[in-house]
């Protein structure tokens, strides 16, 4: 009673609640309120309705029940919002969209401010002063450069001469150090040949295995001497070419200097000098001459890719290449870049336009870096090759090291960056604490990826012990790539999380209550599950199958090659309504779980199909037709049958029809519903039909015992033998014509002898009357009346009329 007086009452306590509850747009309009509610009927609060809600609101117990039911309602509620996977990722693209352009706006204000610029270039249109202190500026920067490159290129002229000569001297010195170092190796490495050939001559026959033993470990010992002996050569010939380098480095340093001296004398020689043109020539003299000519001049020292026989370092010559092209291009961004700011603080641009291209400046020589680590990935993977090969203890190390060096790299390059441009407090402490995050979090994945991908291997690798076979295994084995593509993926998704946590990333707000993390696990988890009953459902079918029919294969007998026949007719029929079936299950699965509500689809699917079977009755009347037929073994693959009066063998079986090859090798195509009649030769057994038609005057008693005597001989000799199953079956004589009789019997034979044991009975048959005697039929024609005369009278015409007159 309680439980129906609360179902009564609560429409009227929901009703009050939205009354209290009304907003002040509903109370605006007083007189259109009693319109709506007496044209709408009796919606207000009666009297007795307010003094039962008084009377629960009263009771304690009452009271709690109706807020519990109140509670049920709004969660009820709740739970019918459904909320699709695709909805949640839009909304947390969108979301994280917003956030991210939101940091990229205070990462521009913070880093770049080109706020200020305007004003600058107002001023610089309409203020005539600051133009001709910015012409004054720029012509003397010009006379700089210009006599400065002349004065360069005429001193670097003078000095060649010398420059070629020592550089001859130490290409030849370097030639004779190296010839003579060869030549010692060489020694040495004969040395330790003959004294571990005669060391192996010498020995003992019974001490040979140990001596030869120690003989090898004593010249692994020597050669990894000699290796490092190599080295320590190599670095002792740069060093001998010191001399003549820094011959050569003191004539780059004379030509280098002109930029200053340029300098110094335009400062002494300028007849109207200003700070802002002093300060950009001392500037741009100290920038590009001074700053580029040192670096240059110091990675020719240490590189020197064009004279090797000059440098200071045991890099190769592609090695050397390589660091000299970036590390040089990297000095001309830096030197010309900060020459041009040089040029913007002389031309008065304010300080924080100036600061802002100064950063991007150094963003640009850090892409270029970048750009440098990506492209030696090669030469260094090569290396740590080379390192390991000589080493098998860092073999694992160097492969870890080759794959995931240039990404630290890149890391470094652009967060040390980041930190100085955006002037974050503490910033270099947090990059290396998140790069110790990131090395546990690789480290983690990857232990968790050699055990997913160890677990496989080993599943792979018991399947030998399970004593399954060739054939279930090669289907498991299929699906390897499938699984490591799954756990690929797994591995993929697990980094990128483990990621996202070392380098402190709002995880937390993709997992909470009603997020899209919890509804992607569960999705996946589902869609794997249900993908993987399926296949398992479907390999278990065809397994199962597969194996009846094997094993029905071992035995022998005329029921067994039936049934064999049967299940091949319908197996494919089978996997094709089970695949269909599979496929809509795991598919409704698959679109339930993205959120696609599947009821509409559903129901689109039943009147689709009401629509479809009442426009194709007759293809849904070919199918069951055919279901039956082959339910029933009427027919099979490989029959032969009479079809619609049409004789042949059955080649192909489909859902709706039948193929059958006639004799003349015509294809004739029959549908299950258009069958009726059929005949089929390919049940039990068969029969020879044996008719033997003679002459009336013929002996009926000796070509029976003809037949008899042909069915013993037939029914012994080895080529029919297998296909007769019984002795010869002699019916009698079954018809008497006005010139013929006709004996029959029958030959009982296998479905596959019928034709081969009947047409072998005849030519034998055929044979044995010639030789007894006995003649076949011939046509007798009855001719009377007129037909008669006529015949006469040709016949007298027809003949002489020497012959007419002896008649």
């Amino acid at each position: 009673m309680t439980g129906l007086f609360l179902h009564r009452l609560i429409p009227a306590l929901l009703l009050a609640c939205l009354a209290l509850l009304a907003p002040s747009s509903a109370r605006a309009e007083p007189q259109a309120a009693p319109a709506a509610a007496s044209s709408s009927g009796n919606v207000g609060l009666s009297a007795d309705q307010a003094h039962q809600l008084i009377t629960v609101l009263s009771d304690d117990a009452q009271r709690q029940q109706f807020l519990t039911t109140l509670k049920n309602l709004t969660q009820a509620q709740q739970d019918t919002h459904h909320t699709s996977v695709i909805d949640l990722a839009r909304d947390n693209l969108a979301a994280f969209g917003e956030r991210a352009l939101q940091q990229m706006r205070i990462l521009h204000q913070s880093i770049i401010d080109f706020g200020a610029i305007a004003p600058w270039v107002h001023a610089l249109i309409h203020d005539s002063a600051l133009q001709a202190s910015i012409a004054r500026t720029l012509l003397r920067v010009v006379i700089m450069l210009v006599c400065s490159y002349l004065l360069f290129f005429g001193a670097r002229i003078i000095l060649r001469p010398l420059y070629k000569r020592i550089s001859n001297m130490a290409r030849k010195h370097d030639h004779k150090v190296f010839q003579h170092e060869a030549e010692k190796l060489r020694r040495a490495r004969a040395e330790v040949t003959e004294a571990t050939e005669s060391t192996i001559r010498e020995s003992a026959p019974s001490h040979a295995a140990s001596t030869r033993d120690e003989t090898a470990n004593a010249q692994a010992s020597i050669e990894e001497s000699l290796r490092h002996q190599g080295a320590l050569t190599q670095l002792m010939l740069c060093l001998r070419r010191a001399p003549y380098t820094l011959a050569c480095a003191v004539l780059e340093l004379i030509t280098i200097c002109t930029f200053p001296l340029v300098a110094l004398l335009m400062g002494l020689l300028d007849p109207a000098p200003s700070p802002e043109a002093s300060h950009a020539i001392w500037s741009i003299s100290w920038l590009i001459g001074i700053g580029l000519g040192v670096w240059t001049l110091l990675l020719r020292i240490f590189l020197a890719p064009q004279a090797p026989w000059l440098r200071l370092s045991i890099l190769r010559d592609s090695s050397s290449a390589f660091i000299f092209h970036y590390f040089r291009q990297i000095g001309v961004i830096l030197a010309w870049g900060f020459s041009f700011l040089a040029m913007l603080h002389a031309m008065q641009l304010p300080v924080p336009v100036s600061s802002g291209l100064q950063k991007l400046l150094l963003l640009a020589v850090h892409i270029f870096l970048a750009v440098m680590i990506i492209r030696s990935r090669k030469r260094v993977q090569h290396a740590c090759q080379h390192i390991g090969a000589n080493n098998r203890r860092l073999q694992s190390i160097m492969a870890l090291v080759s794959g995931s060096w240039w990404i630290v790299a890149l890391f470094f390059d652009f967060a040390l960056w980041l930190v100085w441009a955006a002037d974050i407090d503490g910033g270099y402490q947090l990059i290396l604490q998140i790069f110790i995050r990131t090395l546990v979090a690789l480290v983690v994945v990857r232990i968790v990826s050699i055990l997913a991908y160890g677990g496989l291997e080993r599943f792979m690798r018991a399947l030998d012990g399970w004593n399954l076979n060739e054939e279930t295994l090669l289907r498991i084995r299929r699906y390897y790539p499938a699984a490591t593509a799954v756990i690929r993926l797994f591995i993929v998704a697990l980094t990128i999380l483990a990621l996202a946590l070392a380098w402190g990333a709002p995880v937390h707000l993709l997992f909470g209550h009603d997020t899209l993390g919890p509804r992607i696990i569960q999705a996946a988890v589902t869609i794997l599950v249900a993908l993987f009953i399926g296949v398992l459902a479907w390999e278990v079918a065809n397994v199962t199958i597969e194996h009846h029919i094997r094993r029905l294969g071992l035995q022998d007998g005329r029921d067994v090659q039936i049934r064999i026949a049967r299940l091949q007719t319908l197996t494919p029929m089978f996997r094709i309504l089970f695949l269909l079936v599979l496929a809509v299950i795991i598919g409704l699965t698959v679109l339930s779980q993205l959120g696609i509500d599947t009821g509409p689809l559903i129901a689109s699917a039943s009147i689709f199909g009401v629509a479809l079977g009442f426009g194709s009755q007759k293809l849904v009347q070919d199918f069951i037709s055919g279901i039956f037929l082959l339910l029933e073994n009427a027919l099979t693959v490989g029959d032969s049958v009479t079809l619609n009066g049409t004789y042949g063998v059955i080649e192909r079986l489909s859902l709706r029809s039948v193929h059958v090859r006639a004799n003349d090798g015509s294809m004739n195509i029959f549908s299950f519903s258009s069958l009726t009649q059929v005949t089929n030769y390919n049940r039990d057994f068969s029969r020879a039909m044996i008719l033997a038609t003679v002459d009336i005057d013929s002996d009926t008693d000796q070509v029976a015992a003809i037949l008899v005597e042909i069915g013993k001989e037939m029914r012994n000799e080895a080529p029919y033998k297998d296909l007769i199953l019984a002795d010869f079956d002699l019916w009698g004589v079954s018809a008497i014509g006005e010139s013929s009789v006709s004996v029959k019997g029958v030959y009982p034979t296998t479905n596959a002898g019928r034709w081969t044991v009947e047409w072998e009975f005849n030519r034998r048959m055929k044979k044995r009357f010639e030789k007894a005697g006995i003649q076949y039929p011939r046509e007798v024609v009855d001719i009377q009346g007129t037909a008669l005369e006529k015949l006469i009278g040709s016949t007298a015409s027809a003949r002489p009329s020497g012959e007419q007159g002896r008649d």
